[in-house]
């Protein structure tokens, strides 16, 4: 089984499979031929402007960031430097107030990774805090990460409904994920676990089938990037 995962984390065949998931997720739910115009009604040239492919050239970036992350390779936090930017002006396009707050700090810690990852041994994770140093360290990044995601999400929403703390646990849950990649720690795959179940049960909550395999997809890579790291 472990060797298995190993290699699902090195498939470049699964990187594609990962892309064709996207593509039809993004076809089945849509959006993947919609304009900027029909997603804002801002006229002008908006009709001419692609908006359902860029978002999936966004997925696409994250995806392979994930991926290359996955097998220890820094080119995967550089392209996750490039997503962030895109992916940032999407939701801000798209009405998210808070994303002039969330991203900028996520750009931080995604360009703070690829420091910490140059400095350090390419195929070898570092080793955790431990201690009472290591737990105070810990516990305060997850209580912050909580924190600011709360008080972000409490600016983008106008009601504080199932939806609003759904969203308010992804982000607080990405923020702890890409905090303890900058690390170089393995136990980011945890998290990154974490964050796509509670996805996928968002997905099926809203109905939102075409995202269910995307999500799936993302469990079995965070799975697989936890062996690879392991051995």
């Amino acid at each position: 089984m472990l060797i298995m995962l190993k290699a699902i984390a090195k498939s470049r065949v699964f990187d594609l499979v990962g892309v064709i998931i996207v593509l039809l997720s993004a076809f089945l739910s849509g959006y993947l031929f919609e304009t900027l115009d029909e997603v804002t009604h801002w006229g002008g040239i908006s009709p001419l402007v692609p908006f359902g492919l860029i978002s999936v050239g966004s997925s696409v970036l994250s995806l392979y960031s994930d991926r290359l992350t996955a097998r220890m390779n820094n080119l995967g936090n550089w392209i996750g430097l490039a997503g962030v930017i895109l992916s940032g002006t999407i939701d801000y396009l798209l009405g998210n107030k808070g994303a002039i707050f969330t991203y900028p700090v996520t750009f931080i810690i995604q360009a703070w990774a690829i420091k910490v990852w140059m400095n350090s041994d390419q195929y070898k994770a570092r080793k955790a805090p431990t201690g009472m140093k290591g737990g105070l360290i810990i516990t305060s990044l997850i209580v912050c990460s909580f924190g600011f995601s709360y008080f972000t999400n409490a600016i983008a929403f106008t009601q504080h409904d199932w939806l609003f703390y759904t969203t308010t646990l992804v982000f607080a849950l990405s923020l702890i994920a890409n905090a303890f990649n900058a690390l170089k720690l393995r136990v980011q795959w945890q998290f990154w676990g974490l964050y796509n179940i509670v996805q996928l049960l968002k997905a099926l909550i809203q109905g939102n089938f075409a995202n269910v395999g995307k999500y799936i997809y993302y469990i079995i890579n965070s799975i697989s990037g936890l062996s690879y790291w392991k051995d």
